[in-house]
């Protein structure tokens, strides 16, 4: 019998030792709460809606209120309703709700609890609608004629070189301007996945990414997705046949960082380096110099349109989810959104710089800002013999 109580006392004893070292091992959690939050149809999101002046809405959302009500029409067309969920409670916000989150998500870097605050619903809710509407959205604008990404027919190919012609005229089969972009992303458990994903140069978890502007602001064509230890020139050799197919005649505005010769001579037009300055043949140089001069102009337009969709939506400079699906969804809508906010809203550096009532500007003297990235003809000289490249060699290998 006092074997037995013992016996009990040491469980007891056990079970409160065992009690005490989940409760120090538990973390304490903090969690935003319904009773702390406006009703969704008093919260900040439904006052701009509803009664928001027009500057103020363009800033927080970066369309128009005509540009919002079409792209809302195109996700939630006539006759379309939000089905109940299976379990739980209905949903909280209405479909502009939806929309406004996905807007408000991709045009800052807020956390979901800011999120909430604004549309006055909790975190469960947010990450449940966000999830929805990016799917749909995705969805909805991949095959429409406004958003989608769709390689150029000749027509618009032609077009295009007219309207990259009217701005410079010694290039007339230039459609495109390309350019790659990497944005960080969250690490992963999975040890292959997250070596890939590394990017040695950045010290960081990336994804990359390739996009061709056209004259006209939009993105006709975008490689998206890839690890980040890969580089602008290998990311190419993916995608490069592609465009091979449909390019024809035509040329696209690249970077020293994408590869000008072999297969894609010809084909993908650039600055010449200055390492190859010296080694060109007296006879070209200063041609050669003129239309490197050209491209360097031309290629500023990949920095505008990597400029403008990264300032409209700021999600790409913050940390994005490690998981690839969702990873996904929220660069291509960024990209969709992005056309189709340039060809309702307009602000576009391209489109303004390319378009023929823009000419009146830049006939103005003094006005070409990246002057001093031009190679001159009297800086580099040639030299037949060759010994001056002997010295150039040494001196940068």
């Amino acid at each position: 019998m006092i074997n037995h109580h013992r016996r009990l006392r040491m469980k007891f004893l056990l079970l409160i030792i065992i009690s005490c070292w989940y409760y120090n091992n538990i973390r304490q959690r903090s969690y935003l709460l319904r009773e702390s939050l406006l009703h969704p149809t008093l919260s900040p999101w439904r006052r701009l809606y509803e009664y928001g002046d027009p500057s103020s809405f363009l800033h927080v959302t970066g369309l128009s209120r005509e540009a919002f009500e079409m792209l809302l029409g195109v996700v939630f067309p006539p006759g379309h309703r939000l089905r109940r969920r299976r379990r739980g409670r209905p949903w909280s916000v209405p479909m502009d709700g939806h929309l406004g989150l996905l807007l408000c998500y991709l045009g800052s870097q807020m956390n979901l609890k800011w999120l909430c605050l604004i549309f006055g619903i909790t975190p469960s809710a947010c990450s449940r609608i966000l999830k929805y509407i990016l799917r749909l959205t995705v969805k909805r604008l991949r095959h429409h004629p406004l958003a989608r990404v769709k390689f150029p027919t000749e027509e618009k190919m032609q077009q295009y070189a007219e309207m990259i012609r009217h701005r410079e005229p010694s290039v007339t089969d230039v459609i495109g301007f390309m350019d790659g972009v990497s944005f960080t992303t969250e690490c992963t458990d999975e040890r292959v996945e997250q070596n890939a994903y590394y990017c040695g140069y950045d010290c960081d978890t990336m994804v990359n990414n390739v996009f061709i502007f056209g004259p006209d602001g939009k993105i006709f064509f975008c490689a998206i997705n890839y690890p980040g230890s890969w580089a602008d020139g290998t990311l190419t050799a993916r995608f490069f046949s592609h465009i091979k197919q449909r390019i024809g005649r035509h040329k696209i505005c690249v970077d020293q960082g994408f590869p000008r010769s072999g297969e894609a001579s010809g084909i993908l037009v650039g600055p010449i380096p200055e390492r190859s300055v010296r080694r060109l043949h007296p006879a070209l140089h200063d041609n050669l110099l003129r239309l490197s001069n050209v491209y360097t102009s031309l290629r500023q337009a990949s920095e505008w349109g990597m400029r403008g969709m990264q300032g409209t939506f700021p999600r790409c400079k913050k940390r994005l989810p490690s998981d690839r699906v969702k990873l996904r969804l929220v660069i291509e809508s960024i990209v969709f959104i992005n056309n189709f906010r340039t060809h309702i809203v307009g602000l576009n550096q391209i489109s303004t710089v390319f378009n023929p009532e823009y000419e009146q500007v830049i006939n103005l003297d003094g006005y070409d800002r990246i002057r001093q990235y031009y190679l001159q003809p009297g800086d580099y000289e040639t030299d037949e013999e060759g010994d001056d490249d002997d010295e150039f060699d040494d001196e940068f290998d």
